[in-house]
């Protein structure tokens, strides 16, 4: 069960918030709550840090643990008590009690900003040093700080957590799905309860009725309001935003009236069935909720909220955005890709390029050249990169993972699916960055899927009928010759073609062998995580010369094995070659020259070199005549000699012919 730490000024707020989380989220999560004036002396803990203030946040963050989520919360006016304010006469001077002073003024703001300009507001807050000795006091649930002068305590309570803080908080506990319902019932409550007062007083109390529609149009959603004959009641400004039209010209008039805009009418009575529903308005797509409005058992009316999307995608982008710092980021950029060599810098200078475009690429190297850290590299330098990035191995998810861990699913999809579904790893990329690795691999069934996916930008989650758009660039990856599956029917040539749009090859590490010794030393520093007794120069200089001959089928990951593999058997000296994994040893020279054997491969090398000083051809019976063994003696050891990169063998009258190599071991043998 995950926990939440909230941390407020005072005991009073910290208790009055404490309470609204736990309304919302009841046992699902364990709640802590410290106040500075009071309980918090120590590190706090937690899964998630809830901050009442920016204040508080700044006052308390050395208690924070490293790396701690944090969420500051945007606090609102509680509605609930507000209308106590509008028995004070017009012009009445009243202290504002609150705790900090930046809480005090903004509490004024908000009560200004609603309508509730008739009083004369004097803040008053713990340390301020000017102020009138009022009988009337208004305070958001700091009784206790009310001066003893006053006469008249109003308290208007604790000013609540907002809506888009809770929605945070819920995507960061993964609830918003089962508990959205129940959040906006809540967040609209108390205006639908003024709502409800307000038609109850509408022949008694215009003044209340004006504070009404102030409150109403100050909320980030539109609002309209039928009464029990389906006349308009309510049209917010927000609503006039969304609709293009003048909100004081519908009020009054009924559905059926013929005047009243068609799209309006068609709107709200093509939405009579209680929920959330989806519909395009003056090509916007927002999202309407309604509700009855009853007193008793009688429906007084219906009111609707409206919601554009694209502010519900800004409150997406904003939290994915603080996400990143938890999962689903790429940590690497082309900074992290080190060597001087000429393939790579060349294969940078080209991914850097293409990384700036949104069309798809197609990354192609052997085992462990690095792919996924180029994918990585090329996100944080695309446009992208504030967005999320995913990365999905085919060959490590069987076939029957794929659909649900790529697409998602529906609650109730298959047996042991997830309460609520669970959206697939395109949405989760969304705005981002998927990353499609061994994707030589995807089964054939399943490359038609993937196709549509990249073709048409949208997703149906498994057991779902809704299409969800989807904005992802994708990044694909293998080690595999696709054209030659695509020629055994293994790959689907229309993919290869959709993904293969921004080729990159990865250059092997046979192919940058400058680069070896480079990559080592940064290896062997950080397996120490310090400073190491012996300089690598120096701890790898026995081994140096069959590290630069040896292939590296493995490439660079291999070679971080090798350089692991040494460090953890001669921590505090250096290796000698006999300590070499057996594939590598082959490449090292003989360690003494008085043996026969050293004797014998140093004539070898002596013929070959003198016959290619002089530009005379050598071949393989010469060499075995001159040294002294069988034909078929020679036909082994050249072999040998050929695979370890020493020998060159030339075709036709050319001959044998050695490497740079080995004129390498011939020097150190001499």
């Amino acid at each position: 069960m995950k926990s939440i730490t909230l941390i407020a000024k005072g005991k009073t707020t910290c208790q009055a918030l404490l309470h609204q989380l736990q309304e919302l989220l009841g046992d699902r999560v364990k709640l802590h709550g410290y106040y500075v004036d009071g309980t918090l002396k120590t590190t706090v803990t937690g899964d998630l840090v809830v901050f009442s203030s920016q204040i508080v946040y700044e006052q308390t963050k050395e208690y924070l643990p490293l790396n701690c989520p944090v969420i500051i919360a945007r606090r609102s006016i509680n509605y609930h008590d507000i209308d106590k304010l509008l028995d004070i006469p017009a012009g009445t001077g009243v202290l504002l009690v609150n705790d900090l002073k930046s809480s005090t003024l903004e509490t004024i703001s908000l009560l200004q900003a609603l309508g509730l300009h008739h009083l004369d507001y004097f803040p008053f807050y713990p340390g301020v040093e000017d102020f009138p000795r009022v009988k009337v006091a208004v305070t958001p649930g700091e009784l206790d700080l009310v001066p003893d002068f006053v006469e008249k305590v109003i308290d208007i309570k604790t000013r609540n957590i907002d809506m888009t803080t809770l929605v945070e908080i819920l995507r960061f506990l993964e609830l918003l799905d089962e508990k959205a319902n129940l959040l906006s019932a809540r967040y609209i409550k108390d205006i639908l309860n003024l709502i409800k007062k307000a038609k109850q007083m509408a022949d008694t109390n215009n003044q209340m009725k004006h504070q009404l529609q102030t409150i109403i149009n100050t909320v980030h959603d539109g609002i309209i309001a039928l009464d029990q004959q389906d006349k308009i009641s309510v049209f917010n400004a927000r609503a006039e935003e969304i609709f293009g039209l003048n909100g004081a010209e519908l009020l009054g008039k009924s559905l059926q009236d013929e005047a009243l805009d068609k799209e309006v009418v068609s709107i709200l009575r093509g939405e009579k069935v209680e929920g959330e529903n989806f519909v395009k308005i003056k090509e916007r797509q927002v999202v309407i909720n309604n509700s009855l409005i009853k007193e008793n058992d009688s429906t007084m009316g219906r009111v609707y909220t409206l919601k554009d999307v694209t502010e519900i995608q800004r409150l997406e982008e904003e939290l994915r955005r603080k996400l990143l710092g938890r999962e689903y980021y790429a940590r690497y950029t082309f900074a992290d890709i080190v060597g001087k060599s000429e393939p790579l810098v060349y294969t940078k200078e080209l991914a850097a390029k293409i990384a700036r475009s949104h069309s798809p690429i197609l990354i192609q190297g052997e085992n462990g050249t690095g792919k996924e850290l180029f994918a990585q590299a090329i996100h944080n330098a695309s446009p992208r990169k504030k967005g999320p990035f995913i990365a999905v191995n085919f060959a490590a998810l069987p076939e029957s993972l794929l659909e649900s861990e790529l697409f998602g699913y529906n609650e109730g999809a298959f047996t042991g699916a997830k309460k609520g579904g669970m959206p697939g790893l395109f949405e989760q990329a969304h705005g981002g960055t998927i990353f499609l690795d061994e994707i030589g691999d995807a089964p054939l069934s399943f490359q038609i899927r993937l196709l549509r996916v990249l073709e048409e930008k949208e997703v149906r989650r498994i057991g779902g009928s809704r299409v969800i758009p989807v904005d992802v660039r994708v990044i694909a990856a293998t080690n595999k010759d696709l054209k030659g599956l695509i020629e055994k029917g293994l790959f689907r040539q229309d993919l290869y073609y959709r993904l293969n749009v921004l080729p990159l090859k990865l250059p092997s590490l046979r192919e940058r062998k400058e680069d070896i010794m480079t990559l080592v030393e940064i290896f062997y520093k950080r397996f120490f995580k310090g400073r190491p007794s012996l300089k690598a120069e120096e701890y790898f200089k026995a081994v140096r010369d069959p590290f630069l001959a040896y292939s590296w089928p493995g490439n660079i990951r291999q070679l971080h094995n090798v350089v692991e593999y040494l460090v953890n058997i001669c921590p505090d000296r250096a290796p000698e070659p006999q300590l070499l994994p057996e594939e590598i040893k082959d490449f090292a020279p003989e360690e003494s020259l008085n043996t026969e054997k050293d004797v014998f491969i140093r004539n070898l090398f002596t013929e070959i070199a003198e016959a290619n000083k002089r530009g005379e051809p050598i071949g393989r019976r010469s060499l075995a005549e001159k040294v002294g063994i069988s034909e078929g003696q020679a036909r082994q050891l050249i072999e040998k000699l050929r695979k370890k990169g020493l020998l060159k063998v030339r075709r036709g009258v050319k001959g044998l012919e050695l490497s740079m190599e080995g004129h390498r071991w011939l020097g150190a043998l001499s």
